[in-house]
């Protein structure tokens, strides 16, 4: 047994080893953060990332008009809607509630956010509230930041 590892010595064995954990390692990276080393490259290479992406980024029309076929209908243009208030509050409250929902449960940080949020948005149609509540209440219990009820939510539209 004393033969045995005689005709290795000791800086044969530690340059062994640090080959195979730098092989190691470049594996794990290479397979692991693909896309955050080759974002890295493109900055070291002098690239802005996303400016390939730039040509695809969406450019507001004054109007657009599509044409949609209905089944045994001729194609009729329509105009898209725009972006309403209504649409801009549902994503403020989303965004917000998801930016809670990664914290331990606390409603008391939350529902002032909630409130806040909705009081600034006073001149949503009163139709459209209720929609908006259900939103809020789901999207709580979806993501267990808040146990809510829709009559609770549409007290604070109330300053």
């Amino acid at each position: 047994m004393n033969h045995l590892l005689h005709q290795i010595s000791w800086h044969q064995y530690l340059v062994i080893a640090f080959v195979a954990a730098i092989i190691y390692y470049l594996f794990v990276i290479f397979r692991c953060y693909r896309p955050e080393l080759q974002t890295l490259l493109r900055r070291l290479s002098g690239d802005k990332p996303g400016e390939e992406l730039q040509a695809l980024q969406y450019q507001p029309a004054e109007e657009a008009i599509n044409t949609v076929p209905v089944h045994g209908q001729t194609e009729e243009p329509y105009r898209e809607e725009a972006i309403t208030n209504t649409d801009i509050l549902k994503g403020k409250l989303k965004a917000c509630i998801i930016k809670v929902a990664d914290k331990p449960f606390a409603p008391a940080i939350l529902i002032p956010q909630l409130k806040k949020t909705l009081q600034e948005h006073q001149d949503i149609d009163a139709s459209g509230r209720p929609a908006i509540n259900r939103l809020v209440v789901g999207e709580c219990e979806r993501t267990g930041t808040a146990l809510l009820t829709e009559e609770e939510v549409d007290q604070w539209w109330e300053r």
